[in-house]
């Protein structure tokens, strides 16, 4: 077990992990020349003649952390690294890499990982490195030692006496012959992947996708925008490092495997990988919430009744069944011991970062009417022994968190909900996002209705028309609300709206004025509005202004919900069109195929001059002491 540091921080990674104050001190903070297998020029300044700046230092702050001084807060650092990019290093050791990169060229990179898996952190990553030119701002780099060209090079391991498998890859549309990374390589780089992606909360285990599901093996369109892992191919057609490195099977082992929240049937609540298997475990999934269920449909009727936005849908199941992430994402607020008269007010809030081929997207699900997890009874979930949950999770309050999930992962067990003649175990799950994120993606089938012209209510005729119709009087009973859902063709279609209109979970606008304006709740006094308000409503509402900032949700509670079943069933679908396109995978070439690195395209060591690492707007308006101790970091650093 290992530490990699943020702001002199430490945070725990499943690899050996050397600092640059220990072992052999690959330390890229000093401005002088370190470790040199030959002597530097005047002991300061990068002495290839190559290099035409005169720079000393290795690393800068951040251009976006500037205005904070020289030693930004791990909270800052945080906040704005969102890219993981990979190179290779064309050396034979990580002791070589970083001669090549600190001493001949003036470079960084925050990490070097060697030929046995061990990983040293050259850099604070509260620090740029210069490792990817005009991404080095919101960026973290590794450098995996790997030869790289194994057309030109062919017995470079040899020679060596070790081993390396070669392979194929094709990369700005050229196939090339590469060594292959090894057994500890992968799983050191595992490891570090896992730990950044736990420590860094706008970095999500994404790869870049040409289209969903499909690998880009070149530039990626948008890439400046685009949050996840990437190698340094992705960003300049004059790079093709890392070479044969399979992004998407990499990320697929760190990011979990996608659910379903509960099992549609059994106990397996994998989401299939074949289209019509998950078809039908979805029909399984609408059937559990329109034909089992008697209560919480979506758009509309969460108790069973009244013109009420409903931004999700309610699935029963036996208390105590688990309940998973269908996504990788993290945990941004929770409540446990919390209890209305309509049953568990418990929930957790997911954020999820993804991207669907070129298009990044942000959305949120939501799991209510949990089961009280406190207690510390071994089958809780894992996102509970954070400190932040152990620090702020006190009875029925509510936790600001912000700690990482992988797909499937537990989110917490089904409770008992609903009101006193339809009480019965079961779950509200929703999706929603503060934009229609599945506007810009092909084949979108969800019908945008604008809602926010009724409040709190549905007034929309387009979803009322074909459910208010016994009678038609501009109010929805439970009849109605129950005929619709449950024999209706149009609850097909109800499926693909996607709803904007104010949430459920927060607290303006009134809702006392809201129910006491609605023809649902004619006959009720004020008195009667305002007691049942306290009793069934508020003890539900979580969405705050404090959870807003938190979150990055919108403060007015406005937001697009989306039926979470056709969700997630869309998001897999559009994943799994992958299968059908062409397999461009490492070693799907025929090596005979594969020619030398052609010109103008340059490995990490051909770049003499280190125009590939480094843009010179990236050092504007910088004037930093890179000469600290570890103590002086940490000491700069209060968080």
């Amino acid at each position: 077990m290992g530490q990699i540091w943020i702001a002199g921080t430490g945070f725990d990674v499943d690899a050996r992990v050397v600092r640059w104050d220990e072992g052999p001190r690959f330390d890229a903070h000093q401005p002088r020349c370190l470790n040199s297998s030959q002597p530097c020029s005047g002991g300061v300044l990068p002495f290839s003649p190559k290099f035409t700046s005169s720079r000393s230092i290795r690393v800068a702050t951040r251009p976006a952390l500037r205005s904070l001084g020289e030693r930004p807060s791990l909270s800052a650092a945080q906040a704005i690294i969102r890219q993981f990019v990979i190179h290779h290093d064309g050396c034979p050791t990580a002791a070589s890499c970083f001669n090549v990169l600190h001493n001949e060229r003036g470079l960084s990179c925050h990490f070097l990982l060697d030929n046995d898996g061990t990983i040293y952190q050259t850099v604070d990553l509260a620090f740029m490195a210069f490792h990817a030119a005009g991404f080095n701002s919101n960026s973290v780099g590794v450098e995996l030692c790997n030869r790289g060209d194994a057309k030109r090079y062919p017995d470079f391991y040899r020679q060596r006496g070790q081993k390396r498998d070669v392979t194929t890859c094709r990369i700005h549309g050229y196939t090339y012959l590469a060594f292959d990374y090894t057994r500890e390589q992968y799983d050191a780089l595992k490891a570090l992947a896992r730990g950044l992606v736990r420590a860094l909360p706008n970095l999500p285990a994404e790869y870049p996708q040409d289209s969903p599901g499909y690998q880009a093996w070149g530039v990626l369109s948008g890439v400046q925008r685009y949050a996840g892992l990437l190698g340094h191919y992705h960003t300049t057609t004059r790079k093709w490092d890392p070479g044969p490195f399979d992004f998407k099977k990499f990320c697929q082992t760190i990011r979990g495997r996608m659910s379903f929240p509960i099992a549609p049937q059994g106990d397996k609540a994998d989401v299939p990988e074949d289209s019509e298997a998950l078809r039908d475990a979805c029909e399984q999934l609408y059937r559990k919430n329109e034909i089992e269920g008697n209560a919480g449909f979506y758009p509309l009727g969460p108790t069973g009744e009244t013109r009420l936005w409903h931004g999700g849908v309610h699935l029963p199941a036996p208390t105590g069944t688990t309940v998973h992430a269908p996504f990788a994402g993290r945990v941004m607020v929770a409540r446990m011991g919390g209890s209305s008269s309509a049953g568990s007010t418990n929930f957790v809030l997911l954020r999820h970062d993804m991207s669907i081929g070129p298009s990044p997207i942000r959305f949120y699900s939501l799991y209510f009417h949990l089961a009280d997890e406190r207690g510390g009874d071994k089958g809780a979930p894992r996102w509970m022994s954070s400190p932040e949950w152990k620090r702020g999770g006190a009875p029925g309050a509510l936790a600001l968190l912000d700690e990482p999930l992988e797909a499937g992962d537990l989110i917490g067990h089904v409770g008992i909900a609903g009101p006193v003649d339809l009480r019965a175990p079961q779950i509200h799950f929703e999706v929603f996002a503060a934009d229609d994120v599945l506007g810009s993606i092909k084949g979108n089938p969800f019908q945008v209705i604008d809602g926010t012209s009724g409040g709190r209510f549905v007034t929309d005729d387009a979803i009322l028309s074909a459910i208010d119709t016994a009678p038609r009087d501009g109010k929805v009973s439970r009849r109605e609300l129950a005929d619709f859902f449950h024999s209706s063709a149009d609850r097909n279609l109800a499926r693909y709206y996607a709803t904007l209109n104010v949430s459920e979970w927060t607290a303006n606008p009134s809702w006392v004025d809201a129910l006491a304006m609605a023809p649902d709740f004619a006959g009720l006094s004020r008195q009667d509005l305002e007691q049942r308000v306290a009793e069934e409503i508020a003890p539900t509402l979580w969405w705050t202004e404090e959870v807003a900032r938190h979150a990055h949700l919108p403060r007015d509670g406005i937001v697009y919900h989306y039926n979470p079943i056709a969700f997630v069933q869309f998001i897999n679908q559009k994943l799994q069109e992958a299968k059908f396109l062409p397999d461009v995978s490492p070693g799907s070439q025929k090596h005979e195929d594969a020619k030398e690195q052609p010109a103008g395209v340059l490995g990490d060591i051909d770049d003499e001059s280190g125009e590939t690492f480094l843009d010179a707007s990236e050092l504007e308006d910088q004037n930093l002491r890179q000469d600290l101790t570890l103590s002086e970091l940490a000491d700069g650093f209060p968080e």
